[in-house]
């Protein structure tokens, strides 16, 4: 009985791209002078350049003399072979600085034997993987933000001349009357997300943070140079950099405390008084009986 040879393997050998998965394009009759980037900005026109994981670049490469200057001709690989088809249909024997160039898909030609050890080292698996969710995120159709769009801190209004702060100092309970009004009047012009109560601040400041800039200019235009309190009110946007927090020294945080326990103090004790009052009235019903 025979023995069974096993199979040859075929040695490593050049093989051939189909021309349907061919995006490799040769350009040609580039000018002499043509840098790297002017002719990646040339072939972008067309479409996505691939991304060479390598060297972090795109795939394009100019051929060059031995002493490095550009020889007139080069390479680019694109992501998607539709690009292939409009480049021909519009660079090629385009006007580039004087010079017709020409485009052409790229046919890679055999030179010497087959040498494996020249070949590029072959990436895994995972890497296929993260080169391909690259390049389809390059495809994902987002909408691109209006070029309207306005910075965050215009939703912000600032409002001068709200308060007196010693008025805190006799009752603190104003900054949530403060507060309050503020929302009130502020809600008839658009969302309104946030309030704060400066406090501490000399020029009786409140911020009012709206959902959209258009409703803080609504607000702006509705309450800047109205009077409120015998004061009249400064609204603006606010510039995104000033803070309105004062700082205070722990003397003065002591103080603010103590003030704060005195005034709880007294509003109980004015519960009290009024609650024994109400219990010692009687009725004008049961005063007949």
């Amino acid at each position: 009985m025979a023995e069974k040879r096993k199979a040859e393997k075929e040695p490593p050998a050049w093989f051939d791209i189909a021309e349907e998965n061919n995006t490799n394009m040769y350009v040609s009759d580039l000018p002499d002078d043509i840098t790297e980037k002017e002719f990646d900005e040339l072939m972008s026109k067309c479409g996505l350049i691939m991304y060479d994981p390598a060297t972090k670049k795109p795939k394009v490469k100019l051929y060059k003399d031995a002493e490095g200057k550009p020889k007139g001709d080069g390479l680019c690989s694109y992501i998607k072979i539709e690009s292939v088809d409009l480049a021909l249909k519009i660079l090629d024997g385009s006007d580039l600085r004087g010079k017709t160039i020409h485009v052409q898909r790229a046919e890679f030609q055999m030179k010497g034997n087959f040498d494996p050890t020249k070949r590029k080292k072959k990436r895994s698996n995972r890497e296929k993987r993260k080169q391909k969710l690259k390049q389809e995120k390059l495809f994902d159709w987002t909408p691109d933000e209006p070029t309207s769009s306005r910075p965050k801190h215009e939703k912000v209004v600032i409002i001068k001349h709200m308060f007196d702060p010693k008025e805190f100092e006799k009752d603190p309970l104003l900054i949530n009357e403060i507060r309050d009004d503020v929302r009130s009047e502020a809600s008839k012009f658009g969302d309104v997300r946030k309030i704060v109560v400066y406090d501490r601040h000399p020029e009786g400041v409140v911020s009012v943070t709206f959902r959209e800039p258009e409703e803080a200019d609504l607000c702006i235009e509705a309450l800047n140079g109205r009077w409120f309190a015998q004061q009249q009110l400064d609204a603006v946007a606010w510039d995104g950099h000033t803070k309105y927090d004062i700082e205070e020294t722990a003397e003065e945080k002591e103080a603010r405390l103590k003030k704060w326990e005195t005034f709880l103090e007294s509003e109980g004790k004015k519960e009290e008084q009024d609650t024994k009052r109400k219990g010692d009235e009687v009725p004008h019903s049961e005063a007949k009986d």
